[in-house]
C-alpha cells in the first residue's frame, strides 16, 4: 500500500514527458539478446527498465560510437552516451538517436554531440556521427 501511495505521489510532481518512439521487432530483438547475456538478475532487471532512448544507446550506437570517434581522436578507448539525465539522449525515431556523450583519450575526457542512424530493419547501426567540443 505505501509503495502504491508513494508512486501516486510522485506521479503528480513528477514532469511528464512525452512518450518515446517504440523499438522495431529488430532492434526488440537485439537489447532483449543484449540483456539476456548480462550476468546478474539485477543488472538485467535494471537494463530492462531503462527508456528505450538508453537502451538503444547503450547496446546498438555505444559498439559503433568508439570506432567512429577514434577517426577524430586516434587514442579513444573508452566511451560513454548520456549521462544520468535522461533528457541528454533523444530517441528521435527508429531512425535516430540523439544525444551528448564523453569520449577518453589519454587522460583525457572530452565532451562531443552525436546522431546515431539507425536501421530499424536489421537493429543496427546505418552511421555515427559525433562533433568534439573543443578540448579545454
Amino acid at each position: 500500500m505505501l509503495a502504491v501511495a508513494l508512486a501516486l505521489a510522485m506521479a503528480g510532481t513528477a514532469p511528464a514527458t512525452p512518450a518515446e518512439p517504440p523499438l522495431s521487432p529488430a532492434q526488440k530483438a537485439v537489447v532483449e539478446k543484449v540483456i539476456s547475456r548480462l550476468k546478474s538478475p539485477e543488472e538485467r532487471n535494471l537494463a530492462s527498465g531503462w527508456s528505450n532512448a538508453k537502451k538503444v544507446a547503450e547496446f546498438i550506437c555505444r559498439p559503433a560510437a568508439l570506432p567512429a570517434l577514434r577517426r577524430q581522436s586516434p587514442g579513444a578507448d573508452k566511451v560513454f552516451l548520456g549521462t544520468d539525465d535522461p533528457t541528454t539522449l533523444t530517441l528521435v525515431s527508429k531512425r535516430s538517436l540523439t544525444g551528448v556523450g564523453q569520449v577518453r583519450s589519454g587522460a583525457a575526457w572530452r565532451d562531443f554531440t552525436f546522431t546515431c542512424a539507425l536501421t530499424p530493419s536489421s537493429g543496427k547501426v546505418a552511421g555515427f556521427t559525433a562533433v568534439l567540443k573543443p578540448a579545454a
